[in-house]
């Protein structure tokens, strides 16, 4: 899973709570939230230079109509301006993000549908913004033109959720018609720890995967530690079967100013059936960075990845990070 988790002392990308708020009158509100993340980046692959790049660049617009004092209804709709270039003309396109509508009831039961991400894609402990564990998912997919999720989180002790992502009519060559994935998690909060349980199982070109993953958070003061197991089977047709674990742990500390330091571990264990590209054994992964915020929601951050996997060197990372 590619996923980049800004760190806590930073706001992430503006949901429709911290957005800036540009409109709102008669039950109609127009919420604007964005990011830019530029850095210097070298990868973990031995072959890949060093070079300035756009990790982040997009904005967002969230509008909500106010039906009654218990039911919201609106829309959602991202822009990316850091895509790929499919014109090979050397700049990243400017493409469509998530779209949805939104359903929201009582502030507690949202209901969303268009193109987005499962609950799947909320997996992850660390606070890494490059050099996170190498995923515990094996091919499972964690965004789709074709979801519907629904999610429940009263800010009390217990929270979950539920999404279904399909491919009807797809004329994609990497995935079928009948592909599908449902995914979910059930999570709870009691004092200063937080456990949350992750299940997805998903059909794509004739493979089945199951996955699942258990998460642990505990806050002592400034201190955030947490710790996972992960596990992603994989059934193929042709019988090249795969199973992958992964087991890691986690800390971050605030100093109460501007900084904020953050490291992690992990262990992934990988069995195949037979011989394939994929290597059994384990790969050993770690993380450190240190974030220096000059405010809320603009930060500076350098980060170093480690990892014994073959062919693969230590990566480093330096950026700047802005969110609204």
């Amino acid at each position: 899973m590619k996923k980049t988790f800004i760190s806590l002392a930073v706001a992430g990308i503006a949901s429709s709570v911290n957005a800036a708020e540009i409109y709102s009158m008669d039950g109609v509100t127009l919420d604007l939230s964005g990011e830019v993340d530029v850095q210097y980046f070298k990868d973990q692959d031995k072959s890949v230079h060093s070079q300035w790049t756009i990790n982040e660049a997009n904005f967002g617009f969230d509008l909500t109509y106010e039906m009654t004092e218990d039911l919201l209804v609106g829309t959602h709709m991202d822009i990316d301006a850091n895509d790929g270039d499919s014109d090979n003309d050397g700049k990243d396109d400017v493409n469509r993000g998530d779209v949805y509508g939104k359903i929201v009831i009582d502030q507690v039961h949202t209901i969303t549908f268009g193109s987005q991400s499962t609950i799947l894609d909320e997996a992850g402990i660390g606070d890494d913004y490059e050099f996170g564990f190498t995923s515990f998912v094996e091919n499972a997919d964690y965004e789709g033109d074709q979801v519907i999720k629904y999610k429940y989180d009263g800010g009390e002790m217990f929270y979950g959720g539920i999404a279904y992502l399909e491919n009807r009519n797809s004329t994609s060559t990497t995935t079928f018609s009948d592909d599908y994935q449902v995914d979910g998690n059930i999570g709870a909060r009691i004092n200063d720890l937080e456990l949350t349980l992750f299940l997805a199982r998903a059909q794509e070109q004739d493979r089945d995967i199951s996955t699942y993953d258990i998460e642990a958070r505990y806050t002592v003061g400034d201190w955030l530690f947490a710790g996972t197991y992960g596990t992603s089977q994989t059934e193929q047709t042709d019988g090249t079967d795969r199973d992958k674990y992964t087991y890691g742990v986690t800390a971050s500390w605030a100093d109460g100013g501007r900084f904020e330091y953050a490291a992690g571990w992990a262990i992934t264990d990988t069995k195949n059936s037979i011989e394939s590209s994929v290597k059994n054994g384990d790969i050993n992964d770690f993380y450190a960075n240190v974030t220096y915020s000059l405010s809320t929601e603009v930060a500076l951050y350098a980060e170093i990845g480690l990892t014994d996997e073959d062919d693969m060197e230590t990566g480093y990372v330096v950026g700047l990070d802005a969110t609204f």
